[in-house]
């Protein structure tokens, strides 16, 4: 009954148990790598689109679309989507009475739209491009709109 230290030593058993720790190393770190890429794809977020000069068929009645879309891959609870105003002013956002009440929006669900009515916009018309439309999460997070490129009707 006697201990055999040749076979620990044997090339056979080193190079098994090398390729085994090079081969968990490897599978280990690559596991590594894509769990992190997942979490930085798997986040909300939203794209918020504002547009001036539509026209609602019925009455003819000229206004502004935002539309606010989960483009991530988690659902979001849309709390409060405003015009936000980069302007010396007397206040820096316009609140859409639409989205107080918040709405849930899942991975994939079609677009939510809010309208801006032309009615108090005239008063603005110095800085229309400087007025651009904000979403914010239920966390807090702020997400924008590109500045307007051409100069809406109610600014002439």
């Amino acid at each position: 009954m006697g201990y055999n230290c040749r076979q620990f030593y044997d090339i056979r058993y080193a190079g098994g148990i090398l390729i085994t720790g090079i081969l968990g190393s490897l599978l280990g770190g690559a596991a590594l790598v894509i769990s992190i890429l997942n979490y930085r794809r798997d986040k909300p977020q939203l794209k918020v689109t504002l547009k001036w000069d539509m026209q609602e068929i019925g009455t003819r009645r000229m206004m502004g679309i935002v539309k606010v879309a989960n483009v991530g891959r988690r659902p979001v609870h849309l709390s409060i989507v405003a015009l936000q105003i980069n302007a010396d002013h007397k206040y820096r956002a316009m609140i859409l009475n639409d989205s107080i009440k918040g709405k849930r929006l899942d991975e994939g669900d079609k677009p939510e739209g809010f309208t801006v009515n032309y009615d108090q916009m005239a008063e603005h018309k110095g800085h229309w491009d400087k007025i651009r439309a904000m979403a914010e999460d239920s966390t807090g997070k702020a997400y924008y709109s590109e500045y307007p490129k051409d100069k809406p009707s109610w600014a002439n």
